[in-house]
């Protein structure tokens, strides 16, 4: 399953290691290992995603996130990815 959600989140020049967080289905579906990214929206950005993880809370909902630093311009970051076949 691809997905590519636009205006995900909006990231500031100079902003290092902020982890943003997703699920799906609001965390009742595991889909598994997931690559995903941040792909900026906005000239000059600049996005390095440098972690993945994923966490099964106390409810038993499945949550990812990834780990993102902007050595751009502010802009706003795409959230893009799919799981690993």
């Amino acid at each position: 399953m691809a997905y590519n959600v636009p205006n995900w989140v909006f990231i500031s020049a100079g902003t290092s290691n902020m982890w943003i967080g997703f699920g799906f289905n609001n965390g009742t579906s595991d889909e598994g290992a997931q690559y995903a990214m941040g792909s900026p929206q906005d000239n000059g950005g600049n996005l390095v995603t440098n972690a993945f993880s994923k966490s099964l809370d106390l409810e038993g909902n499945v949550w990812y996130a990834i780990q993102v630093s902007n050595s751009g311009a502010d802009t706003w970051m795409e959230l893009e990815g799919g799981g690993l076949s």
